[in-house]
């Protein structure tokens, strides 16, 4: 186990999990938990022995947004400080092994959590608790969200006299339809792991105290049963295509699918499954 003070990290089984840890302020953000959510996710992208990654709350929740005291500060008036642009270098960690199509200039931004989908590995929102305004645009940028079935969701924003932040207006109607965004964003109300379910925002609920068993048990299917490069050029492809007609999307595809078929990954997907055993995938390393 290491940790900054505000952000644990641990690697087992292929697994890593990062853990936001302000307990006492619902894991409220920070400064300090944002820079070190980002170092922790270059972190599980660079190691190859990192397949899969969990993202999720220490104590009663999962993250609450921002700080209160932050927010007192910024409505007593005054123009709201740029957000400093991201380094490039931080976003080629992300992808140091250069695979899948290029994102481009989107996805690109540190302190609003659109990184996480220039990770080449999935990220899984391990959602313990309360879920609110920029922690809920935290848990829209993972792959994948699973949730306590006695946590909420609020989006917030209108009911602090603010608007739809934070690239959220993107975010939320490609997840669950601009109905359902529209409802939980203009009324800001407290909306169920059950509905959230029902809305596509959660793909399934676990009663809180099997929740992490449940989202390891996923994080193992994906780190030891699939190829390491498939995922990372799927999950490039997936978030690349919400900006591509169909006729570029097949392109793209057509492309990759000529780089991977001389490789290991194709060779091993297909003799393990003639052979009836259990996959043995290469691990993906820089340059590969």
């Amino acid at each position: 186990m290491s940790a900054t003070s505000e952000v644990l990290y641990d690697v087992s089984e292929r697994i890593a999990t990062i853990t936001l840890n302000r307990p006492e302020r619902m894991n409220t953000i920070s400064p300090g938990l944002t820079d070190g959510l980002a170092e922790r996710m270059a972190d599980a992208a660079a190691d190859p022995g990192v397949r899969s990654i969990i993202l999720t709350g220490a104590g009663r929740a999962f993250c609450a947004g921002a700080d209160m005291q932050s927010l007192q500060k910024s409505s007593a008036g005054g123009p709201r400080q740029a957000l400093p642009p991201t380094d490039p270098k931080f976003l080629k960690s992300l992808n140091p092994t250069g695979l899948g199509p290029d994102l481009g200039g989107e996805f690109v931004d540190r302190r609003r959590f659109s990184y996480f989908r220039r990770v080449r590995k999935p990220i899984i929102a391990a959602l313990n608790g309360p879920v609110a305004g920029l922690g809920f645009v935290m848990a829209l940028c993972a792959d994948f969200r699973f949730a306590a079935n006695d946590m909420v969701f609020t989006t917030s924003f209108a009911q602090r006299g603010l608007i739809a932040e934070h690239g959220i207006s993107w975010l939320l109607p490609h997840l669950v339809g601009p109905q359902n965004a529209l409802d939980l964003l203009l009324s800001a109300r407290r909306v169920s792991a059950v509905e959230a379910k029902q809305i596509g925002l959660a793909k399934d609920l676990f009663p809180r105290d099997e929740l992490m068993a449940q989202v390891r048990n996923y994080a193992k299917l994906l780190a030891q049963t699939v190829s390491p490069r498939s995922m990372a050029v799927i999950k490039a492809q997936v978030w690349k295509s919400l900006g591509q007609s169909y006729s570029e999307a097949l392109a793209s595809a057509d492309h990759e699918l000529e780089l991977s078929m001389p490789l290991p990954d194709y060779k091993e997907g297909v003799a393990h499954y003639v052979e009836k055993r259990p996959a043995n995938f290469p691990d993906l390393v820089v340059g590969s």
